[in-house]
């Protein structure tokens, strides 16, 4: 008896969301409020074992707009239960067009938190810089410091799934992504592998860690005004992070930040006061 051949390639689908009605939309996202998130009609969605792409589509948090390149959402990555978290995307990548650096906004599958990185090209003063060594007199100040420093997580392979697309910190590619096997891993073409990227987490004790939030609740919660920091707040601090790094490369006076004053390092006992 011969055995039948079993295709273990995981499945990828696309299609046109104006092609989709908003009853499958919804199901998709994990939530109906990720729709708010997404204005207008064009675009596409890709779907591979749960994880859903969004392209071609921007991206709304309650106080701008951002020209997303992806937009990522995963199965599994936002805790249980009502909460600011839900519609919210699991990672965004785009440009910011006033600096021209590269940008995510990227989940903590274990916490549930959200994380803001800045991919800086060579030639940028700061480009290999371990975050602990970058000087306080530059004016990098960011929520809670700086507490990633790494090149691009990419490299020639012969296969780019959603699943590890939606993890990666990396740039977007200028051309289309192929989510699809390879036939050999020299088809693949990184748009500008050695970006370097600076980032920082909301995992601080002044934040609510939806994964953990029984623990922050009873450790100073009152006196330090934890609050979860929602899509608003992460891309804000993202775009202020990339000023900050544009200014230090042009040699110019780092700008004012916008939005609220950061907590004070003296908070968290793992930046000491």
């Amino acid at each position: 008896m011969t055995k039948k051949k079993i295709d273990a390639t995981p499945k990828t689908t696309t299609a046109a969301l104006a092609t989709l009605p908003e009853a499958k939309l919804a199901p998709l996202f994990g939530s109906p409020l990720a729709l708010d998130k997404l204005p207008g009609s064009r675009g596409d969605v890709t779907r591979e074992e749960g994880v859903t792409l969004v392209t071609g589509r921007a991206y709304a948090t309650r106080d701008r707009t951002v020209p997303a390149s992806e937009v990522f959402f995963v199965p599994g990555a936002k805790p249980r239960g009502d909460g600011p978290w839900l519609g919210e995307a699991d990672k965004l990548s785009w440009r910011d067009e006033e600096t021209g650096f590269e940008c995510i906004m990227l989940r903590d599958t274990h916490g549930g938190h959200l994380c803001g990185y800045v991919g800086i090209p060579r030639g940028h003063p700061l480009w290999g810089w371990d975050h602990n060594a970058v000087p306080a007199e530059l004016g990098v100040e960011v929520h809670g410091g700086l507490t990633y420093s790494r090149i691009c997580a990419e490299g020639p392979s012969p296969a780019r799934r959603l699943v590890a697309e939606a993890r990666r910190i990396c740039h977007v590619p200028p051309s289309a992504v192929r989510y699809m096997p390879l036939e050999h891993a020299t088809e693949h073409r990184p748009g500008d592998a050695h970006a370097w990227w600076f980032g920082f987490s909301c995992d601080h004790v002044y934040d609510v860690v939806p994964g953990d939030r029984g623990d922050r609740a009873r450790f100073l919660g009152a006196e330090t005004a934890a609050e979860y920091r929602d899509d608003a707040y992460v891309v804000r601090e993202i775009l202020n992070l990339a000023r900050q790094l544009r200014a230090i490369a042009d040699g110019a006076p780092v700008p004012p930040r916008e939005g609220p004053p950061l907590p004070a390092f003296g908070l968290d006992p793992k930046k000491g006061a």
